[in-house]
């Protein structure tokens, strides 16, 4: 399957719907279902995320946030798209809403936590279910989101008892890349109609509580 891969002044490699949009909307729900077996990459090479020295600083922030579901605020809590909409847009990147929604920008990236960069986005779903969570690859093996099953904004260890959940439920990773000057991208703006249709708010994860 063939992809457009776009390259603008802001060093943003998108993966765009072009002559094999169909091919791309039947591998959109195959994701949204959670029932994708090999996660799509774009041949030409994905550049190094730029986000990481700000997105993970600025994450960090709301460590100990209590997490809400729906929740879209510091004051009031996040739920987990809501927690990652929030650091982007701090970051000059405007995402949409759910984690369904979110799984559709940026550049696909290999399902393997070693071949990701800190900044770059993680999707989870129960096997053979939609996609309902994500989170930020912070590095060193670690996550950070809004976790339902932990009840609030913090770290996750990959390597834990815990960790085994996300490892294993994890179906999709993005990498959206500003460039350093924080150029405002509107990545909802990528996204057909269809695609922004999914506005459920996410269930969240299943991890075991420790």
């Amino acid at each position: 399957m063939q992809h457009s891969v776009v390259r603008c002044a802001a060093a943003l490699v998108l993966v765009i719907p072009g002559r094999a949009h169909a091919q791309l909307d039947r591998q959109a729900a195959r994701i949204l279902l959670g029932t994708i077996g090999r996660i799509a990459v774009t041949r030409s090479r994905v550049p190094t995320t730029t986000t990481s020295t700000r997105v993970i600083p600025t994450a960090e922030r709301y460590l100990g946030t209590p997490y809400k579901w729906g929740g879209t605020s510091p004051v009031t809590g996040f739920d987990c798209s809501g927690f990652v909409q929030y650091v982007f847009a701090r970051n000059s990147v405007k995402l949409p809403r759910t984690s369904r929604q979110q799984a559709k920008v940026g550049a696909a990236m290999p399902r393997s936590f070693s071949r990701l960069a800190p900044g770059d986005l993680v999707m989870f779903a129960e096997r053979g279910q939609a996609i309902s969570h994500v989170a930020i690859y912070a590095g060193h093996n670690r996550i950070i989101h809004a976790t339902s099953s932990g009840g609030e904004v913090r770290y996750d260890d990959l390597g834990t008892r815990r960790g085994e959940w996300f490892v294993d439920h994890m179906v999709a990773a993005r990498r959206v890349t500003p460039d350093a000057r924080g150029l405002m991208l509107d990545l909802t703006k990528m996204l057909d109609a269809k695609t922004l249709v999914d506005t459920a708010i996410d269930l969240g994860d299943f991890a075991p509580r420790r």
